[in-house]
């Protein structure tokens, strides 16, 4: 049993696993309006448009953010 939170957004869906993560701050720090840990819930997927939400999550390191865009591309990581 993973330690996994869905964010449900009208575009995109963003994951967070908190046992995965290593707290670099990225998150917050790139995308203030999207995680915000003042806010609960401290993620809001509708703040931002999916593609700069998706783009920002694939620069977590940890791997501790995915998403799943809600236009029929399920995509969490880089392709390639």
């Amino acid at each position: 049993m993973t330690n996994q939170k869905v964010y449900y957004g009208k575009d995109i869906e963003v994951m967070f696993n908190s046992e995965v993560c290593i707290h670099s701050g990225i998150c917050v720090k790139g995308l203030p309006g999207v995680f915000d840990l003042s806010k609960r819930p401290w993620v809001n997927p509708d703040a931002d448009t999916m593609e700069a939400i998706a783009r920002h999550i694939d620069t977590c390191p940890s791997g501790a953010l995915t998403y799943r865009r809600l236009d029929g591309e399920y995509s969490t990581k880089k392709e390639g």
